[in-house]
C-alpha cells in the first residue's frame, strides 16, 4: 500500500510539474506579447528559462503557442465569469459559445496539436482546460447531485469542448459555424437541465 501511494505521490508531482512548465511558457509568452513582440516558442523558452526541447514538447508550433496565450489573454473563453444570478444551464451555453468561437477562429493550429497528441510516438498531450471549466461551471449545484450524476454529466459536457466537436459538426454533419455552435449550446443546456431535473424528482 506504501508503495502505491508513493507511486500516485511521484504521479501527481510530474502532473504538477508539468502545469508549472507550461504556466511559466504561457506566462513568458504573455509578457512578450504585451510589450509588443510576435515571440516564437524558442524566444519564449529564453525568457521563461526553460530548455528549447521542452517548450516544443508543449508546443511544437509558434500557431499553438498564440493560440493557447489567447485562451487565456483579455476576451478569451476564461477572462469573462458569468454575471451573478446567472442559472448553471446559461451559464453553460455561455461558456460553449466563448469557446466555440475561439475555436473556429484557431482551428488550423487546433487541428494540427489534436492530430499530433493522437500519435503517441510525438509525446505531445492536449492539456485538458475542459475539464477545469467544467467543475467551475457545475461548482454551484455540485451539491445538489449525488457523485454518479455529477461525474456523469462531467464527462458528457467535455464532449462538448475544443477542436473535437467542431470537428464533428464541420466534417460529419456538414454543419455551418453558427448551426454548429448553436447546436453545441442547445446540447449543454439539455444536459444539464436534465440531469437536475432528475435529481430533482428523486
Amino acid at each position: 500500500m506504501p508503495r502505491q501511494e508513493s507511486k500516485q505521490n511521484r504521479s501527481k508531482e510530474r502532473v504538477g510539474q508539468k502545469n508549472r512548465t507550461r504556466k511559466a511558457l504561457l506566462t513568458a509568452a504573455d509578457a512578450l506579447i504585451r510589450n509588443g513582440k510576435r515571440p516564437t516558442v524558442a524566444d519564449v523558452a529564453e525568457a521563461a528559462g526553460i530548455s528549447r526541447a521542452t517548450a516544443y514538447r508543449y508546443f511544437p508550433t509558434q500557431e499553438m503557442l498564440l493560440a493557447e496565450v489567447a485562451l487565456f489573454s483579455v476576451g478569451g473563453p476564461l477572462f469573462q465569469s458569468p454575471a451573478e444570478g446567472v442559472s448553471v444551464e446559461d451559464a453553460a451555453v455561455q461558456l460553449v459559445r466563448r469557446v466555440g468561437v475561439w475555436t473556429y477562429a484557431n482551428e488550423v493550429p487546433l487541428r494540427t496539436l489534436l492530430r499530433l497528441s493522437l500519435d503517441p510516438s510525438t509525446g505531445i498531450q492536449r492539456p485538458g482546460h475542459r475539464v477545469e471549466w467544467i467543475a467551475d461551471l457545475l461548482a454551484p449545484v455540485r451539491k445538489e447531485m449525488d457523485p454518479e450524476s455529477y461525474g456523469k454529466l462531467s464527462r458528457a459536457l467535455t464532449l462538448l469542448f475544443g477542436i473535437d466537436p467542431v470537428v464533428v459538426m464541420k466534417d460529419i454533419a456538414g454543419a455551418s459555424k453558427e448551426q454548429a455552435l448553436s447546436t453545441l449550446e442547445w446540447t449543454a443546456r439539455v444536459l444539464i437541465v436534465a440531469a437536475l431535473d432528475q435529481k430533482r424528482r428523486r
